[in-house]
């Protein structure tokens, strides 16, 4: 296996999901992939309810390749690693909400946990399985930042992770204005002393002047980071206010938005959390409305066989998709362009819609999850042309 994709015993844990390991997957094929997936909890009885979820996936697998021909002894060199998880006690108190295993020809092994559940199934197959992936990649992520005169971060935050920018922030409001002969400012606006204020806001004068020039080299530092995104401001709500009023940039900062520890990734997210749910669900929305669309003018693709073969041909350009839709058995060859369907799970069956959205995203197609069908379909193809 390739970049992310590591043996076992290098990892105590499942290491996390990222974008480059479902590329890493995706481009790899063999002769017997293995994939197991199941959803998974934290903490609590369900730990060893999962544990024997885990041990029954194993099984199922163990299964095909039995059926595909395989004596005992090579079944079990291939799950020996999968099997070993199962007595690992550390391995499952590390678990989030998901866990994906991956088992190559080789017998090598990563263990994926994912920040959203996955569904209950195991395939072994000429290539890796990744639709229960797909939506957990996509999902919407916004940039977030906390904004105190102590200290300044920004953070990659979406609905089931948060990740800390890699941005030359200014440190501080000192740290800006460390030029600034205080106690010349102190004489010229003594306002503590009851002499009569500047005009320029509550601080006055100076003191205001270094504030805006605070927050300018704040806004200069994040402009490239945040893109086109919508900005998340959290932190003192005096200066969070006047950061926003001072940008152009599109940015909110939810009511009771304080954070005084900038490093407090609880709080971060629970504040951000109602934002990036309503961007998403406002992204789900708009990706059924042109899903529907396509639907009216009759240009959309609905047919598995024929939504198969444009993917391939790079010819969707949007694949609106059920995020519970069951698994579709069948065999594809994409080169040849041959698509057969079982009513069950056989050995080197693949989830056609699976292979649908594997291919989809292999042509930088735009893959959208939906809770549920669109107007009764499972999926629907935008074409591109």
């Amino acid at each position: 296996m390739t970049v992310h994709v590591m043996a076992r015993d290098s990892q105590a844990g499942p290491v996390a999901l990222e974008p480059d390991m479902f590329e890493s997957l995706r481009k790899l094929t063999g002769d017997s992939l293995i994939s197991i997936y199941i959803p998974t909890h934290a903490n609590g009885i369900e730990v060893q309810q999962d544990r024997i979820r885990f041990k029954n996936g194993v099984a199922r697998v163990d299964g095909l390749l039995e059926r595909a021909g395989w004596r005992p002894r090579d079944r079990e060199q291939r799950l020996e690693g999968a099997s070993s998880l199962t007595g690992d006690q550390d391995f499952w108190n590390r678990q989030s909400q998901g866990l994906g295993v991956f088992i190559d020809d080789e017998a090598h092994m990563i263990a994926v946990g994912t920040p959203g559940s996955v569904p209950d199934v195991s395939v072994m197959s000429h290539t890796f399985h990744l639709r229960p992936l797909v939506g957990l990649i996509d999902s919407v992520a916004l940039p977030v930042l906390v904004l105190t005169k102590g200290g300044v971060r920004l953070y990659r935050t979406s609905t089931h992770a948060i990740d800390r920018a890699d941005v030359d922030l200014p440190r501080s409001f000192e740290d800006v204005n460390w030029f600034i002969d205080r106690e010349k400012q102190r004489q010229q606006h003594p306002d503590r002393a009851g002499f009569k204020r500047s005009g320029h806001g509550h601080e006055g004068g100076s003191r205001d002047e270094d504030l805006a020039r605070y927050l300018r080299a704040v806004a200069d530092a994040v402009e490239v980071p945040i893109g086109n995104d919508l900005l998340i401001v959290l932190g003192d709500d005096n200066l969070t206010d006047r950061f926003i009023g001072l940008v152009d940039h599109e940015a909110v900062s939810p009511a009771n938005s304080g954070v005084t520890d900038p490093e407090d990734v609880e709080a971060i997210r629970r504040l951000a959390s109602p934002i990036i749910a309503a961007r998403a669900a406002e992204r789900t929305k708009e990706a059924a409305e042109s899903a529907r669309s396509s639907l009216n003018t009759g240009l959309a693709i609905t047919d598995l066989t024929d939504g198969l073969v444009a993917a391939v041909n790079g010819r969707v350009a949007t694949l609106v998709i059920d995020a519970e839709a069951t698994p579709r058995w069948g065999c594809f060859d994409p080169e040849e362009r041959e698509v057969s369907s079982h009513e069950a799970q056989q050995p080197f069956s693949v989830d056609l819609l699976d292979r649908l959205v594997v291919e989809a995203t292999a042509t930088s197609a735009t893959v959208r999850t939906h809770p549920g069908p669109v107007d009764g379909h499972t999926f629907v193809a935008i074409p591109r042309y």
